[in-house]
């Protein structure tokens, strides 16, 4: 399948930003942050009303030397329409190439 990944700003958070993504007929957030692997962070970030409401919230750790593109596709490929997907980057280059494969220009 080819991945058309269309991705707009929504806002900036805390070390990081708020996408709307959208994949064919697949319409998510992403919250894409410079942070460890830690679910707490996923805590402070999403608000309470997003896990009250019943929406799939997804976390990926993209750590350097991984195939970025694939990591962040494999999540999508798992989500449905209105998910929440986190994913913490561990760096400012890995934070980049994950925007880069949202279709984002940092």
């Amino acid at each position: 399948m080819d991945w058309m990944i269309q991705s707009s700003l929504v806002e900036n958070v805390v070390d990081g930003v708020l996408l709307d993504v959208t994949v064919s007929e697949l319409n998510v957030r992403a919250y894409v942050v410079i942070a460890p692997m830690d679910f707490s962070i996923v805590e402070k970030l999403v608000p309470i009303s997003v896990f009250e409401s019943g929406a799939q919230v997804h976390v990926a750790g993209i750590q350097p030397g991984t195939d970025i593109s694939q990591e962040v596709i494999q999540i999508l490929e798992n989500m449905s329409d209105q998910d929440i997907v986190v994913y913490l980057c561990e760096d400012a280059l890995v934070y980049g190439e994950t925007l880069a494969v949202l279709g984002i220009k940092h």
